[in-house]
């Protein structure tokens, strides 16, 4: 989950300029579009090539039956016209709850390389580059927000639509680069346990401060638009990997729903 958190952090520092934009819309957009994008791309192109065949554990579905919970929340805000605050509380109650249930498991989803924890003389170059890497997303990021607000306005969509369809793929990058040279190093359960982890801060930690800090941030049309891609792909994950593992079809099928979401959105 800390490894999700952190491959997370372009989302949530696009979210707080966003806020501070007065364009949360962005921000909502980029949040579902890269839960959409790390399921049906990233882990439908893994799960094509092949790494994903046996991949369950019985910790991988029981976090997968809680994102695929965590992502039916949403719905309250157009079925039942719960009020956004409200929607965001129960967010971040329920990472909270994750968080809970992390910690009281116990489990190291990767066993640690001696050789990598031996290596404490490097500790002032890694703690540096981290400085210096996030410094480098927080620009970017400040520059992500300024470009998607002048398209939106100069191409007249809404702003929710540049986020789920163009601002989502470059927030998404980390996790496509950090799973793609996890699995080739044989990391297969790092990678499907960092697209989990991720989807699931996006979903709770990110958007819960978004729909709290902006009460009247959803355009509900658009919004209506873009959650059924969200619940579809989220849905055929679940479904394959308490199968024991996402196939090959399975990953095909993932990126077709993925390309229907940029054709249709």
């Amino acid at each position: 989950m800390i490894l999700a958190v952190l491959t997370s952090t372009p989302e949530i520092i696009i979210a707080g300029f966003s806020v501070l934009e007065g364009t949360p819309g962005i921000s909502i957009g980029d949040i579902i579009g890269s839960n959409v994008f790390n399921v049906g791309s990233v882990l439908g192109i893994l799960g094509m090539l092949g790494y994903f065949k046996t991949c369950c554990t019985d910790l991988l579905v029981e976090l997968t039956d809680i994102l695929l919970i965590t992502s039916l929340i949403p719905l309250l805000l157009v079925i039942f016209k719960v009020v956004s605050p409200i929607v965001g509380i129960i967010l971040l109650g329920t990472f909270i709850i994750s968080i809970y249930f992390m910690a009281r498991k116990r489990i190291s989803m990767v066993n640690v390389d001696k050789s990598v924890t031996a290596e404490k003389e490097r500790k002032k170059i890694v703690v540096a580059t981290l400085i210096l890497g996030f410094l480098g997303v927080m620009i970017a990021a400040r520059l992500v927000v300024s470009s998607a607000v002048n398209i939106a306005f100069t191409v007249g969509v809404p702003p929710i639509l540049i986020g789920a369809k163009v601002v989502s793929i470059g927030t998404s990058l980390p996790e496509l680069t950090l799973d793609l040279t996890a699995v080739r190093r044989g990391r297969v359960h790092l990678a499907i346990g960092d697209i989990i982890g991720s989807n699931l801060t996006n979903l709770t930690l990110v958007l819960g401060m978004v729909l709290l800090t902006s009460p009247f941030a959803i355009d509900v049309t658009i919004f209506t638009e873009i959650l059924p891609f969200l619940l579809i792909t989220t849905i055929i994950f679940w479904r394959f990997l308490t199968k024991g593992g996402v196939s090959q079809v399975g990953g095909v099928i993932l990126i077709m729903t993925y390309i229907l979401f940029q054709a249709i959105i």
